[in-house]
């Protein structure tokens, strides 16, 4: 399975204000880590950057290294996010969804783009961490 995981989700898991079902999708993607590839672009570790601490952001980076490398934006096709950007999508948004189809991950967990689920023929999922969690426990 491929996975790409929201800004957020890291933000939540390891910043200030903590939530609980990002904190337990880490745990889980730790203890699970043969069956799953995550990718993440360079915006959403710049996003993280931005929103940590220096300590706090150097112990998600070695993460991020222990799970994934880190994929340079330049290389997701430019008609690929201008594809999403006519159909409405803020820049990063489209930069997300266009990120997600090029890699090909099955789902994109974050905790605020339900709003791709309103887009038409949308081929990729997005769900919550929670959701990721619940539907991981029933398989």
């Amino acid at each position: 399975m491929h996975l790409v995981l929201d800004s957020n989700e890291y933000l939540f898991a390891f910043g200030a204000a903590r939530q609980l079902p990002s904190v337990t999708l880490f745990d889980w993607l730790l203890s699970h880590r043969t069956e799953f590839t995550i990718r993440v672009p360079r915006l959403i570790v710049e996003e993280i950057r931005r929103n940590l601490s220096v300590e706090t952001f150097r112990e998600v980076l070695a993460l991020i290294s222990l799970l994934t490398t880190i994929d340079e934006d330049f290389l997701v096709p430019f008609e690929l996010g201008a594809k999403y950007e006519r159909r409405s999508l803020k820049p990063a948004d489209a930069f997300i969804a266009a990120y997600v189809e090029w890699v090909g991950a099955d789902a994109l967990i974050s905790e605020n783009r339900h709003f791709l689920t309103r887009q038409a023929e949308l081929p990729l999922r997005v769900m919550t961490a929670q959701r990721f969690l619940e539907q991981s426990a029933s398989r």
